[in-house]
């Protein structure tokens, strides 16, 4: 058994892309095209911190789970703290649900800058459905024993989109006061 880094392969590929990208269009659209990397590469590492890296050949001794309780993961802390107290599997379980809710900022900020995504609306749907799509991921290829340790939770899901579209809202309003800013500057150049 072998477990596979979707980084180290994926940025190979990325590389090799680039390359091939800045040959054919030089410094055309760079910047634009600095992000759209910078978002491939996020992708890869999304990609391995929700798989774990991919196992090859598949596991045959799979056990996938569901956790579909809204929320569970509050219960669970409130039951650790109440018979451990702040112990290291506490704060380890708050990591966890702190690095579920941050995965996908970076999401929500490529939305608004690379994609250009305006309405809230729009965001949350893409950002749920990248979520989703994860979490989709993880039972089935988990099932199939491609990777391990891995479940469907709805609370995973979650917080991810929050954290999608707290990368998204936090975006927008820097957006918002640097253009306010901007017309109070011109307001004040002009009079």
């Amino acid at each position: 058994m072998a477990i596979y880094d979707v980084v180290a392969l994926g940025s190979i590929l990325l590389v090799i892309y680039i390359v091939i990208d800045v040959i054919k269009n030089r410094t055309k659209n760079l910047l634009r095209r600095i992000i759209f990397y910078s978002f491939i590469f996020y992708l890869l590492n999304v990609i391995q911190l929700t798989t774990g890296g991919i196992v090859l050949p598949p596991q045959k001794d799979v056990d996938p789970r569901i956790q579909v309780v809204p929320l569970h993961f509050v219960g669970d802390l409130y039951g650790m703290y109440h018979n451990n107290g702040l112990d290291w599997f506490f704060w380890n379980s708050v990591k966890l649900s702190v690095y579920n809710l941050i995965m996908l900022m970076p999401l929500g900020i490529y939305l608004s800058v690379l994609f250009r995504l305006k309405r809230f609306s729009k965001s949350f749907f893409v950002v749920l459905m990248v979520s989703l799509t994860i979490e989709i991921s993880q039972l089935i290829f988990g099932f199939l024993g491609f990777i391990r340790g891995r479940t469907f939770n709805v609370d995973d899901l979650i917080l991810n989109t929050l954290g999608g579209l707290l990368g998204f809202v936090v975006v927008e309003l820097i957006k918002r006061i640097i253009i306010f800013a901007k017309n109070k500057k011109d307001q004040g150049v002009g009079a």
